[in-house]
């Protein structure tokens, strides 16, 4: 669903940044959009979205609600998503040949 990016460590953090980050786009809102509508700070916003900071459960559910999504539809996406990128980075690299 989202756009993989090089990054140390998947975290579900990231995850959810990233399920937040498709679903914005999706609606055509950019981050300043979520920031003025939410009352959170636009670096506030972009740092969820790197994975950078871990958002409450009420920013959670802010975010969620202005985006006409239930708050388990996100947590759900961000959770697999993380579990998938997990499995991903446990495969054995196959030897060169």
């Amino acid at each position: 669903m989202a756009k993989r990016e090089e990054r140390p460590s998947a975290s579900l953090e990231w995850a959810f940044g990233q399920i937040l980050q498709v679903l914005r786009k999706k609606q055509g809102l950019s981050q300043m959009d979520l920031a003025v509508a939410t009352g959170y700070s636009l670096r506030y916003i972009g740092d969820i979205e790197r994975g950078t900071k871990s958002a409450t459960m009420r920013t959670m559910h802010d975010l969620a609600t202005l985006l006409n999504v239930k708050l388990s539809v996100l947590v759900v996406e961000a959770e697999r998503l993380w579990e998938s990128d997990t499995k991903t980075r446990k495969r054995p690299q196959r030897p060169k040949q």
